[in-house]
């Protein structure tokens, strides 16, 4: 799995023409740090781009953002380094910004992606596997966190006012997460539009592939009528699925 990250990574990288350097080290290890472990180039610790001691909690990500950066060729591209980038998050950005990040994940409720329902009468495929995806996980929302995101009606262009309780218990649910885990829902939410998306991820009441099935329910169903442009729809399908797949891993080896 993280070999086909890689490679996409790379691609995604190209076509965003992201800010990068020249490769300045030859080798990348990872060791121990009392109850952590931490990234070495050229068996210097790597810092956070804020540079504080990127201490990680598990061998498995030390590892995987090791490979991270030893995939980087000839230059450094951070868009190639979703898992890095979601490690500096969560110790960079969320301990400052813990109550902001929160919120920006709460107002994806409002427009979350599992509350629109297509007509039927017009969008035949796209209302099937809108009732396939987004159902059962606000079923599932619904029984584990007690949030209550009521589907809109068929063709509206709005969802239905969010429930003052629904609200409540989605606040809750992120106040619980640790800051490695509220990285990888940001991560999830903004990728899916949804936050019941992210946290049925971050749960793993879903894989990555259906995350990615569920937050593309109108999308894929185009392509599957009209076909792919490329340039466009790849690209985009490549970074969703890098960024869900990478939340995912996240939140398993912050664990």
């Amino acid at each position: 799995m993280h070999r086909c990250l890689l490679r996409s990574r790379t691609a995604m990288s190209q076509r965003r023409g992201a800010a990068s350097r020249p490769r300045f080290y030859k080798h990348t290890s990872i060791d121990r740090d009392g109850d952590a472990w931490r990234v070495t180039l050229d068996a210097r610790p790597l810092p956070t781009p804020a540079g504080q001691a990127l201490r990680l909690p598990s061998q498995r990500l030390a590892l995987a953002i090791a490979a991270e950066w030893d995939a980087q060729i000839d230059r450094i591209e951070p868009a190639a380094m979703p898992l890095m980038a979601l490690a500096s998050t969560a110790i960079d950005q969320i301990p400052k910004e813990r109550k902001q990040t929160e919120q920006n994940i709460l107002a994806y409720a409002a427009t979350d992606t599992c509350r629109f329902v297509a007509d039927a009468a017009r969008e035949p495929e796209v209302r099937r596997r809108q009732d396939k995806y987004h159902e059962p996980i606000l079923a599932w929302l619904r029984e584990t966190h007690g949030a209550d995101l009521i589907r809109g009606t068929p063709g509206a262009l709005r969802a239905p006012p969010t429930p003052p309780e629904a609200l409540d218990a989605l606040t809750t649910a992120c106040a619980a997460l640790s800051n490695y885990h509220l990285a990888a829902l940001q991560a999830a939410t903004f990728e899916s539009k949804s936050v019941a998306i992210g946290l049925a991820l971050l749960d793993r009441e879903i894989d990555a592939e259906e995350a990615e099935a569920a937050a593309r329910v109108e999308e894929t169903a185009n392509i599957e009528r009209w076909g792919l442009v490329e340039g466009a729809h790849d690209y985009d399908l490549a970074r969703v699925r890098v960024q869900l797949a990478s939340a995912a891993f996240f939140a398993d080896a912050t664990s």
